[in-house]
Order: structure tokens, then C-alpha cells, then sequence
């Protein structure tokens, strides 16, 4: 039995994100021998444990993962040509599509990989593909000319890719990552999500290096440790709404396209993975989140009805070793042309 310490603290959602995509390769290995949990010190570090393997064997995984994402015939090679853009049919937010046609290709090419995918036991990309949303093609007329940025509805909230020029978030973010660190030696990843090294070879090392993709603040960030994150964002399924916004495990407010916060769970034991994935998914939780956010205008504090609400949740979780949550503002930057958003250093509180 083995216990890995990971970069970073319970203060970075990069950390935490890096800890459950970590978690989820070492699943697909030793599926009974993985628990998730924190160091018992000041400043609590993400750790996982596994049976029968250490930090250099998770390293050979995602090494193992990126090389199997970089081949052609993979879901994040695939594109697709709407209108003049050539785009990834799995990022859930891409310039407008008008055209049937193209809406017609667009959700075959999907179908099929996910029929693909879905013969090869490959559950970890299908989780993967249903937590980034997708481009919600589902809205009536009437909505659609009412609504704007209709399209990017059915997207995660924590797919923060900058979209300028026209880029998005799998063909330049997530593609671009896993070629990279395909060519990385083992030793180079191992340190990287242990936190001996910060390589940041995408973003050069830049004092506003992008690389985390919106994880924490820009910076430079080690590559190795943002693919990492990027794969735990398949723990915070999607769940599509008909005639609204959907709604994505984590994000206050719910209703807004921009949250303002990220709340995630902290637990002073280790835990199997599914718990926790149960527990970010719960109604449980969503009472938390809106508990710890929610604040009467004029007192600046949670009113007596979310309290209320919340008294029974925050027993529940503690009951399942959550002792506390952390809340991560979420800083959104708008330009003429665009707009971006990133998740800032986070503060823990006591349920």
C-alpha cells in the first residue's frame, strides 16, 4: 500500500481536480485498491492511496492515457468542419452552429464514438465526454433567437477554455496536452504531480501562462498536473435542462453561466472514490453549496432558511467523514471579444 502526496493543497481546485483524475486512472487498475484523503497538517495536501502502486506507476498511466488519446482514430483527434471551422465535436462550447446539416453530422460523428467507446468498456472517456457537456442543440426557436450564446447552455462550467479567436477547448486544450506529455519521460510527469517540478512547456513558464485552463490562476502551471485535473473533471456529470441552463455539480449559482463559486468537499478520512463521486453529485451537497454561498444582502451572512435546509445535509456528510468544504471564488474577465474566467486560491468551511 502506497500513499501518494500530490502538488499543490486543499487551497488549489487544481490540486483537488488533479486528485480525482489520478484516483480515476488508478480505478481502471486496481479498481478495489484505490482511497482518496488528506495530510493530517496545517496546510492539508490531496493524497491517494493505492494498493500495488506509487507515484511513478500512476505517472506511467497517464503517460499510457495521453498516448492512447493522441492517436488518430481517438475522440479528441476527431474534427469536424462547420461551415469554414474545422472543431471538435466533444467541445461543448464551439463557434454558432446554424446549419441542419451540420447539426445532423455534428451529433452523428458523437453518437457513433460514443457506440465506439461504449463496445470497448471505455468508461472512463464516456464519463469524461458527458461531464464536458456539450453544444445544446435541444432549445426551441423562440429560445434560440432570444437567447444569445443559446449553444453553450449544455456546457460544464469547469470547461473554462479561453475561447478567442475562435479556439476551443478540446481541439486546443485537451489535444494539445496529451500529444505533449506523450512525449514526456516518466520520471518527468512523476514529478510533476508530486510537485518537485513545474514544467510548463506549453505556456513557456510565462508569469500569465494560461496553461491551467482556468483551474487557478494564470501562472505557470506543470502540464502533467493540468491533464491530471482535466481528467477529474469527469466527476461532475452534466445534467441537461430542456429549457434552461444545465447544471453542473460544484458551480454557484447554479443558474448562471459564470459562477461566482466552486465548493468542493474535504474529508478527514480516506474514502473510496464512488463515495465522494456520490457525495459531489448529491442533493445532499447541492444544500451545502447553497448553504455556504448564500448570503442575505444586507447581513452579509447565510439566512435562517438555507440554514435550515442545510442542518440536516451538513449532518449527512459528516457522517460520511466531511468535516468540511472548501469555497473557491471564481474570477470572470471580460473584453470586447471575449471573456475568460479562472478559479481563485480557496477557503475551507466548517460544517
Amino acid at each position: 500500500m502506497s500513499t501518494i502526496t500530490l502538488a499543490g493543497d486543499y487551497r488549489s481546485a487544481l490540486t483537488h481536480f488533479a486528485q480525482y483524475g489520478l484516483a480515476s486512472l488508478a480505478e481502471q487498475y486496481h479498481p478495489q485498491g484505490v482511497t482518496l484523503g488528506w495530510s493530517r497538517e496545517a496546510v492539508p495536501k490531496a493524497q491517494i492511496t493505492v494498493k500495488g502502486a506509487n507515484a511513478h506507476t500512476l505517472a506511467c498511466y497517464l503517460h499510457g492515457l495521453a498516448n492512447q488519446l493522441s492517436k488518430m482514430e481517438s475522440w479528441v483527434q476527431i474534427c469536424n468542419t462547420y461551415g469554414a471551422k474545422s472543431v471538435s465535436p466533444f467541445s461543448p462550447r464551439v463557434s454558432k452552429i446554424s446549419s441542419p446539416s451540420d447539426w445532423k453530422r455534428h451529433q452523428k460523428i458523437r453518437q457513433d464514438m460514443i457506440d465506439k467507446l461504449t463496445q470497448e468498456k471505455d468508461y472512463l472517456s464516456l464519463c469524461w465526454i458527458s461531464s464536458l457537456g456539450e453544444a445544446s442543440y435541444w432549445f426551441s426557436e423562440k429560445t434560440r433567437k432570444d437567447k444569445k450564446n443559446y449553444q453553450d447552455s449544455g456546457a460544464s462550467r469547469w470547461e473554462m477554455a479561453d475561447r478567442g479567436s475562435g479556439r476551443e477547448f478540446v481541439h486546443y486544450r485537451l489535444r494539445r496536452m496529451c500529444e505533449e506529455v506523450a512525449t514526456w519521460p516518466i520520471e518527468m510527469i512523476t514529478n510533476g504531480i508530486i510537485g518537485i517540478e513545474v514544467n510548463d512547456t506549453i505556456g513557456k513558464n510565462a508569469p500569465d501562462s494560461w496553461t491551467a485552463t482556468g483551474f487557478t490562476t494564470p501562472r505557470p502551471t506543470d502540464v502533467s498536473l493540468v491533464l491530471s485535473a482535466m481528467i477529474g473533471m469527469s466527476w461532475f456529470p452534466v445534467v441537461h435542462n430542456v429549457n434552461g441552463l444545465s447544471v453542473t455539480p460544484g458551480a454557484w449559482p447554479s443558474n448562471d453561466v459564470a459562477p461566482e463559486n466552486l465548493v468542493l468537499p474535504l474529508s478527514i478520512e480516506n474514502i473510496k472514490p464512488a463515495r465522494l463521486r456520490t457525495v459531489l453529485r448529491s442533493r445532499v451537497f447541492a444544500a451545502i453549496i447553497n448553504h455556504v454561498c448564500y448570503e442575505e444582502p444586507e447581513t452579509g451572512v447565510s439566512g435562517d432558511k438555507e440554514t435550515f435546509k442545510a442542518y440536516g445535509s451538513r449532518e449527512q456528510l459528516k457522517a460520511h467523514g466531511m468535516e468540511a468544504v472548501v469555497r473557491f471564488p471564481v474570477k470572470t474577465v471580460r473584453t470586447k471579444s471575449n471573456a475568460y474566467r479562472f478559479i481563485q486560491e480557496g477557503e475551507p468551511v466548517l460544517l
